[in-house]
């Protein structure tokens, strides 16, 4: 089932609320992406934060995302996707919680519909660059994210173009 625009920003209003209201639990530990950790911290890790300032961070970003971008359905789901294969060599020693990963890939996967690419680069490869500086930050799932996400945008970027070709 493929939602209306209308009903994705609804869902990602829902998905920022639980975020936020998560923001005041502690991530179980099986629930966190570390070294090691099996496939429920892989999958579960994006929904608890390391405090309430975290998330808020987070939910302004895939908000920002979702409604000026006008993300879809189907590429929430694949940047949750992509935040879920981060592989260990991405990782950080300490374990690692927060919807960063998704608003990275969804940065990615939406680089097709920027008009200002440079810039809109720029800003994300600074982002990136000021992670590995602090060191709480998840850098490398950052990246990773973010890397994968751009390779999902040019597929299809590289798809659309097909398709306007065989219409011609």
């Amino acid at each position: 089932m493929v939602l209306s625009t209308h009903q994705t920003k609804t869902a990602t209003l829902l998905l920022s609320l639980a975020l936020l209201i998560l923001a005041f639990f502690n991530a179980p530990q099986q629930c966190v992406l570390q070294p090691g950790c099996g496939i429920t911290g892989h999958l579960c890790y994006h929904f608890f934060h390391a405090n309430f300032f975290h998330a808020l961070c987070n939910v302004w970003c895939l908000l920002a995302l979702a409604f000026y971008y006008d993300i879809e359905d189907w590429e929430l789901l694949l940047a949750w996707l992509i935040a879920c294969s981060v592989p260990s060599v991405a990782m950080a020693s300490q374990p690692t919680v927060g919807a960063s990963g998704i608003a990275f890939a969804l940065m990615g996967i939406a680089f097709h519909k920027v008009a200002r690419k440079r810039y809109y680069l720029t800003w994300i490869i600074a982002m990136v660059a000021l992670g590995f500086l602090i060191p709480a930050m998840a850098a490398a799932v950052h990246l990773y994210c973010f890397l994968v996400g751009i390779a999902v945008s040019l597929v299809l970027k590289y798809c659309e173009r097909q398709s306007r070709i065989k219409r011609k």
